[in-house]
């Protein structure tokens, strides 16, 4: 729990204990770092408007991994508070009175009259639809086909007397072939687990989804940064309370730091727990598979249950 006044002080705490620079915070917020030292002072008359404040104390928060929900009801009184602008009310009985004015007098009759045309022009093209469908079924009507007769005759074939003489070999040449099976178009085992991974979303709530992870054997998760961006990752087995697999950041070519990523064959566990400070700057792959965010909440927690195929 936090004290009440303390708002800035807690951010800065919080920042430090994750080892970030005001720096680190600008890059990831996009909030520029005199904005910053303002918050974490408490001098919110150097930010431009409460709106601007509430928002940049938001993202500011989400990126710590905490709940701005929590934060604003917290320091409720230490925030400033968004003013409601009212607008004008005023009635514009003159205009409404003009626009009566300027109406022409046979204005119905002419919207009267145009929805007549409409009418009698589509009245007019299904009658010429119907006609034109009318001739090509007669044409097909009319046209002999080679089933209805029975049989097909060649060039220079003799009808005789009515009866068709017809070719041994011709017939043998207009027997299809029988199929033959072909062991390549069988699906190998490795294509029929591709086609046959599902990962599939079982409900969601807020910033917190769940998945379940299905017709594999194989559960490889790989986690990395966006180019210039970083994000704080927690993995853990079965939920926040779990064993922790990894609790640190993910970054790519953020200030000459070291890139970092996560990736570990989970294919021996059950359900995992992942929790991603920054959805924007995060990607996350699942047997190589990349994997959709649910929705651009910028604090996500995912669980995805594991159902090893056998």
């Amino acid at each position: 729990m936090f004290g009440l006044g303390e708002l800035g002080q807690t951010l800065k705490e919080k920042r430090e204990e994750k080892g970030l620079s005001l720096d680190d915070i600008q890059e990831m917020t996009k909030i520029q770092k005199r904005y910053l030292v303002a918050i974490e002072a408490g001098e919110y008359a150097q930010l431009p408007g409460n709106f601007y404040t509430r928002a940049f104390i938001k993202n500011y928060a989400e990126v710590l991994g905490l709940d701005p929900k929590e934060i604003f009801a917290l320091h409720r009184a230490e925030l400033p508070q968004l003013e409601t602008e009212h607008e004008n009310d005023v009635t514009p009985t003159r205009v409404r009175r003009r626009s009566r004015e300027v109406v022409p007098k046979n204005a119905k009759f002419t919207g009267v009259l145009s929805k007549v045309l409409i009418v009698l022009a589509i009245v007019v093209i299904l009658i010429g639809v119907w006609f034109i469908a009318q001739k090509l079924i007669a044409r097909g009507g009319d046209k002999p086909t080679d089933t209805d007769q029975g049989i097909v005759l060649k060039n220079g074939q003799n009808i005789g007397n009515g009866k068709v003489k017809t070719d041994p070999k011709a017939e043998d040449d207009n027997q299809s072939p029988p199929s033959q099976s072909n062991d390549e178009d069988k699906p190998s085992d490795d294509d029929k687990k591709t086609t046959e991974q599902s990962l599939k979303l079982d409900r969601s709530e807020g910033q917190t989804s769940h998945y379940t992870l299905s017709g594999t054997d194989r559960f490889d998760l790989n986690i990395d940064a966006k180019d210039g961006g970083a994000s704080w990752i927690t993995v853990a087995k079965g939920g926040p309370s779990g064993q922790r697999l990894y609790y640190s950041f993910v970054s790519k070519g953020v200030n000459n730091r070291q890139d970092e990523s996560f990736h570990q064959d989970l294919s021996d566990q059950g359900t995992i727990y992942i929790k991603v400070g920054s959805v924007s700057s995060t990607v996350i792959t699942i047997n190589g598979q990349p994997f959709e965010f649910p929705d651009n909440g910028t604090v996500q927690q995912i669980y995805i249950d594991f159902h090893k195929e056998a």
